[in-house]
């Protein structure tokens, strides 16, 4: 019985060349042997191959949709499929054959092709206070990193003339494997197992970092936080990393930065809120009252008949924005103390007081209280 290739890719007959390559591409993914976990995925994924040699192929096309099948008059040679090459219909594989460990059919994606580099990057933590978010500051940070060794200066060897080029990679750091599949012959690439893909052969490695051109230490840096840094923010410090012998350089210092609480402000970015108490007669008469904030005072008015629980803004006395030259704004929260005891002087002048209000009710319960 004739196959049925459009069914086998799961598209409609008068499918698009850009379907029928959309499908397969999928199917491929499905399929492929080497991730697939059905035990009949070989077949399948040959016979995928397969449809689509016949259906992206004009001529086989034609002639399979006038006949039938794929052993019309002409013949087509088994099929078409054994000899399949995706790349001969303008589909770029490498973005599915990666998956599977494979350079692809053009010899290798450009990540494969690169050396494997040393991690350099070192990662550290400050705690600083919110004076430092305003002011700015200044941390030692102490951090372990890979240095250069000092003996042979990165070189892995005492004498320049012991590190030779790799005789197995050629000096490139990858070596190139050519494999047998079903698709026919696909080239890898791998780091090359004699010199980690470092390009170089070391004959007398140096006694003091035993060829790897590094060594271990702990250093401490002086860094510079900049004002206005927000909690959980990380800088990066340029050259303050772990050394590379194959690039001869330093990578980079990622500072983790946190910010402590402060017991006389909370923090929403770079608006600060503060508490400020005053009496019931500063909350009805109104006051001025100062309060030391940071390296400066701050003078702060209150209105009559202000209110617990009122909110008063001062624009641009909060913290600074990171990286820009305005700041953010102080919110003063008011809490009006009440005294929880007065002598008796003060409840005849608040007895008098209350003679003042119109509030005939609350005037009798005073009374009452006095009796």
């Amino acid at each position: 019985m004739a196959k049925d290739y459009y069914n086998i890719l799961g598209v409609e007959k008068g499918a698009s060349k850009e379907d029928i390559k959309k499908a397969y591409k999928k199917l491929a993914r499905k399929y492929h042997p080497d991730v697939s976990k059905e035990a009949d995925a070989e077949t399948k994924f040959k016979e995928v191959n397969e449809a689509a040699g016949i259906l992206l192929d004009d001529q086989k096309k034609q002639q399979y949709d006038t006949y039938g099948s794929a052993d019309g008059p002409q013949g087509f040679g088994g099929g078409g499929g054994g000899g399949f090459n995706p790349g001969d219909f303008g589909m770029n594989m490498d973005d599915i054959f990666e998956q599977f460990g494979f350079g692809g059919f053009g010899g290798g994606s450009r990540r494969s092709q690169q050396r494997q580099q040393k991690d350099t990057r070192v990662y550290s933590e400050a705690y600083i206070s919110l004076e430092d978010v305003y002011f700015g500051v200044e941390k030692e940070i102490s951090t372990p990193r890979d240095e250069k060794c000092d003996t042979c200066h990165g070189n892995g060897s005492e004498k320049p003339e012991d590190v030779t080029t790799c005789s197995t990679c050629g000096g490139s750091g990858m070596v190139i494997e050519t494999q047998r599949s079903i698709l026919g012959s696909i080239r890898t690439q791998r780091p090359c197992s004699t010199c980690h893909g470092s390009g170089k052969q070391i004959k007398n490695p140096c006694s003091t970092c035993r060829g790897e051109g590094t060594t271990s230490k702990r250093e401490t840096v002086t860094i510079k936080i900049p004002k206005g840094v927000e909690s959980g923010v990380t800088l990066r410090v340029q050259g303050k990393g772990s050394f590379d012998s194959q690039t001869k350089s330093y990578g980079d210092l990622y500072l983790k930065i946190y910010v402590e609480q402060d017991k006389n402000y909370d923090v929403d970015g770079s608006d600060l809120y503060k508490t400020i108490e005053i009496n019931f007669i500063q909350a009805i008469l109104g006051d001025e009252i100062e309060f030391k904030h940071f390296d400066k005072t701050l003078n702060v008015k209150i209105p009559e008949g202000t209110q617990s629980g009122s909110i008063l803004r001062l624009k641009e006395k909060g913290l600074p924005y990171f990286n820009y030259n305005s700041k953010g704004d102080l919110y003063i929260k008011i809490n009006v103390n009440i005294p929880k005891k007065t002598t008796q002087k003060q409840k005849e002048i608040l007895h008098e007081y209350a003679k003042t209000l119109k509030d005939k009710g609350f005037l009798d319960r005073i009374k009452s209280l006095f009796k």
